[in-house]
């Protein structure tokens, strides 16, 4: 009984090894998503571009798979306006959230160059989300967020599974002062190539989750000049 109770755990990890989460934001829209509610190409030329795999990793600790933000530009259409100060209900493609993880927020207001985190939530992000289900996070627009168009970034560091990095860009406007700095610090890109920081599996690691490269992030000041 004691030797089939350990093969019952040694196969449990290996799939959940094997088994990748899949998360995306599904509001406000990721770039070039294939979502009917968000923009479309303009011309046959472009459907092309559209991307039908926006829920996978952007990368893993072995290796890059795309950059952040994964698309230059999304296509053409409207943007979502948030108002700094106040709360948005952000919601998110969930296929398996693997006991949760670590999430940072960023914005960025030169097209992904420069991040600044707006918000985190450390190792219990998206743990209590459910397969197949969206899942909602209320993310806080800085008070002093300047106006503008800019980048709204999701990061995600999975608890279990592959050692990987999920990541979602959206693009949308702040409305906000008119010119101005944000500061905070500049996110870990954990679990994102070679050289990048290694977060293990929580239940591997004895419940380590990366906290000290998360404290150890970058101070960092964006500054937007008036219009």
């Amino acid at each position: 009984m004691k030797n089939f109770s350990l093969l019952v755990v040694a196969v449990a990890s290996s799939i959940a090894l094997v088994t990748e989460a899949h998360v995306s934001f599904r509001f406000p829209c990721p770039r070039r998503a294939s979502y009917n509610e968000c923009p479309q190409p303009k011309s046959d030329s472009d459907w092309n571009l559209v991307d039908y795999d926006s829920i996978s990793p952007v990368g893993s600790f072995n290796g890059i798979n795309d950059p952040i933000p994964k698309h230059p530009a999304s296509f053409p259409g409207n943007r979502p306006v948030f108002t700094a100060g106040l709360n948005v209900n952000t919601t998110y493609e969930v296929d398996a959230p693997h006991n949760g993880g670590t999430c940072q927020w960023t914005l960025s207001y030169d097209n992904g160059k420069t991040q600044v985190v707006i918000q985190d939530w450390f190792r219990n992000c998206l743990r209590d989300a459910k397969h197949g289900r969206r899942y909602t996070v209320s993310v806080k627009i800085p008070a002093n967020a300047p106006s503008g168009p800019a980048l709204l970034t999701w990061l995600w560091n999975n608890n279990e599974g592959s050692r990987e990095m999920y990541a979602s860009s959206a693009d949308v406007v702040i409305q906000g002062s008119n010119g101005g700095s944000i500061s905070g610090v500049a996110p870990a890109f954990c679990n994102y190539g070679p050289g990048s920081c290694f977060i293990a599996e929580e239940v591997v690691a004895g419940g380590n989750w990366g906290e000290v490269y998360f404290k150890n992030r970058k101070n960092i000041t964006i500054t937007v000049p008036p219009k």
